[in-house]
């Protein structure tokens, strides 16, 4: 663990990039040390809010990129979050240790398999294979796919700034009630 982290904003500067949805005894860590990043937080936080609202992916299948992607970028923070929050998102006990395991992701809802794979793939390569890039438009059209493809590359962002920034982890109390970041 490292001793040395960057402070997270104030609640006020909080409210003032996070508007009248934050409540500091909900929103997420994560979302928090958004706030402090000056003039990118507000774009940043307009994109996680079209992420987590976009269609192309229900409440499990998000999770389970964001999951996935935590576990591949090993960023302690987001795995100990998402699991948790993931859990609360229907996923499975059994969907969410194939999540986490190491290895591929077998076993367990198709779609489910094909984003983990994804996650993997753009983790690992910043790009996805052309038997992925396939299979998802086969499962998923053109322009979800690409959606998907967005999703999966902010989670890729987001992990790397939480790992980065060193964000503290969020109380037991806060996570066992959450289904999302805010």
């Amino acid at each position: 663990m490292n001793d040395f982290c960057l402070p997270m904003p104030t609640t006020e500067e909080a409210r003032a990039v996070l508007g009248s949805d934050f409540n500091p005894d909900k929103t997420l860590n994560g979302v928090v040390s958004l706030a402090a990043a000056g003039d990118l937080a507000g774009p940043a936080v307009a994109l996680m809010r079209a992420v987590f609202a976009c269609p192309a992916a229900d409440a499990r299948l998000r999770e389970a990129m964001i999951v996935r992607t935590a576990v591949r970028l090993n960023c302690g923070y987001a795995v100990r979050a998402s699991t948790r929050i993931a859990l609360n998102s229907g996923l499975s006990k059994t969907e969410v240790e194939a999540l986490t395991a190491d290895g591929p992701v077998t076993g367990i809802d198709s779609a489910v398999v094909l984003i983990a794979r994804m996650a993997d793939d753009i983790a690992d390569n910043a790009t996805l294979g052309d038997d992925l890039l396939k299979a998802a438009i086969e499962r998923w059209g053109v322009d979800n796919t690409r959606k998907l493809i967005l999703m999966l590359s902010w989670f890729n962002l987001v992990n790397r700034y939480e790992s980065a920034c060193r964000v503290p982890a969020d109380s037991d109390e806060k996570l066992a009630r959450s289904s999302g970041p805010t």
